[in-house]
């Protein structure tokens, strides 16, 4: 009897470590892994406007809210230009409402028979001229206050300042990149795979993330992009299949925040179907 009960155990020990064997074994089949790199796109900030620099407020490694102010032109130029399209709005402004009232007061005359027609189209014109010239000016007002606005430059993201171009005092171009800022944003990893890879996933599978100074650590991340057209595999992604050979440009994106991966930072991402 007890020499029964103990070949039904071993039975059992030996059915669940040939389980473990076999899923072990399955697993390791059916295992993808692939090799890319970090891509971050930074976010390059430049003033719309020229201007010298008045102050900064930020430096390199600065961590920033979106909205923060970030640095400041001089607007001693942009405040006299903004005073001056306001003046002129309200000259323009103060002409528009004598002419309107002249061809109101016509248009009852005409109606009376008490002015003629020509003395009638004449206030008609100029009203409309006046008009013209508000809208103008109006238009004008508005631009000038928007150069004004963008003296300032505030941070469109939250991030870390990556570089700062800038100095108090330097005259710069409009369009020149002065901040560049790495968002706080989904980090995404670029890889590739094979037709045969290709047939295994699809977009939303969960993926791991490694990297070589974190060899124990798993970044939990899932497939957001499988590109539709093949092209030749990078050679910074190269893997140990031939450089030649076509494969399909693949986008992991990581689940959550991971400020120890880096632009460019080599990494392996492995499935398991």
């Amino acid at each position: 009897m007890l020499d029964k009960k103990k070949s039904i155990i071993v039975a059992v020990i030996m059915l669940i470590v040939g389980c473990c064997a076999y899923r072990l074994l399955y697993k390791g089949q059916n295992a993808i892994v692939l090799n890319g790199n970090v891509e971050i796109h930074d976010v390059n900030l430049a003033f719309r406007v020229a201007g010298r620099v008045d102050t900064i407020k930020v430096e390199e490694g600065s961590y920033v809210k979106k909205g923060d102010l970030l640095a400041s032109l001089d607007k001693d130029v942009f405040q006299a230009k903004l005073d001056y399209a306001k003046a002129q709005l309200k000259a323009e402004t103060i002409n528009f409402q004598n002419a309107e009232k002249d061809y109101k007061r016509n248009v009852g005359l005409l109606k009376k028979k008490s002015v003629s027609e020509k003395v009638y189209d004449a206030s008609k014109t100029a009203y409309e001229v006046a008009k013209s010239k508000v809208e103008a000016a109006q238009a004008t007002y508005d631009y000038m206050n928007i150069d004004y606005k963008d003296a300032d430059l505030f941070s469109p993201v939250d991030g870390t300042v990556l570089t700062r171009n800038i100095e108090p005092g330097e005259m710069i171009a409009s369009g020149t990149v002065v901040f560049s800022i790495m968002p706080n944003a989904q980090t995404r990893i670029k890889t590739f795979a094979n037709e045969a890879v290709l047939s295994r996933i699809k977009i939303g599978d969960t993926v791991y993330v490694n990297i070589e100074t974190m060899p124990k650590k798993k970044f939990k991340g899932h497939i957001g992009f499988i590109s539709s057209e093949a092209e030749f595999t990078p050679k910074n992604i190269e893997t140990s299949e031939l450089r030649t050979s076509l494969m399909y440009r693949v986008r992991v994106i990581l689940d959550e925040p991971t400020p120890e991966l880096k632009q460019g930072m080599p990494v392996t991402v492995s499935y398991e179907k």
